[in-house]
């Protein structure tokens, strides 16, 4: 570990964090990259294979779902999230 930190490549902290063991990017990079996936994948779908009705229905299910999305806090997500973190350490 200490001869990597004296390094100084051009890639050298980003393989540092990747390397660490407790890294958030470890914990969170499959998330990240299924996230990035599906959100292209819709991208691609919403731009070049709907219609213009299918468009249609699809901008009323996005607003009809971040109407009830708001019915979730965030404190009370961030909750369970703390209580995971907690029990871990």
């Amino acid at each position: 570990y200490s001869r990597r930190v004296a390094d100084a490549g051009l890639g050298t902290f980003f393989h540092l964090l990747l390397r660490w063991k407790g890294s958030i990017y470890k914990l969170l990079y499959r998330e990240l990259l299924i996230f990035t996936l599906l959100y292209y994948f819709l991208s691609v779908l919403y731009r070049l294979v709907l219609n213009t009705d299918q468009k249609r229905l699809f901008e009323k299910l996005s607003i009809y779902c971040d109407r009830y999305a708001e019915l979730i806090p965030v404190s009370f997500v961030l909750g369970f999230y703390v209580t995971l973190v907690v029990s871990r350490w």
